[in-house]
């Protein structure tokens, strides 16, 4: 799955996330996951976005869907295209404290503590 036009960092060749068109003259800035990293713009200001937010968002808190349906605290420990895998830090919930591999994340899965749970 293309996620759109890879934003590289120039000093080391980091992945910083992707710009992927939205609409005509629109692009979406998104996480090296897919994730959405903020509202659509034109193509200088998404790129801008990813440059500035890309890898600085993966340190925020996020949201992790487990197969129940229910929805838990957790921090992105590492992620690829494909893959996020986290630790889930949710206070209210001991008994699910530990490791969690995201399979392809989408935003059924994996929210962003701006978007928060369900």
């Amino acid at each position: 799955m293309s996620h759109g036009h890879e934003v590289i960092r120039d000093s080391d060749n980091a992945l910083l996330g992707y710009v992927r068109q939205a609409g005509e003259d629109t692009w979406s800035p998104r996480t090296v996951f897919g994730h959405p990293l903020g509202p659509d713009a034109d193509f200088h200001e998404a790129w801008e976005t990813v440059e500035r937010r890309g890898l600085a968002c993966l340190a925020d808190r996020w949201w992790f869907r487990d197969a129940d349906g229910e929805w838990y605290a957790c921090v992105i420990q590492e992620a690829t295209a494909d893959r996020v895998r986290v630790s889930i830090v949710d206070l209210g919930h001991s008994e699910v404290y530990g490791s969690r591999t995201i399979e392809k994340p989408t935003e059924a899965t994996l929210r962003s503590e701006v978007s928060g749970p369900g």
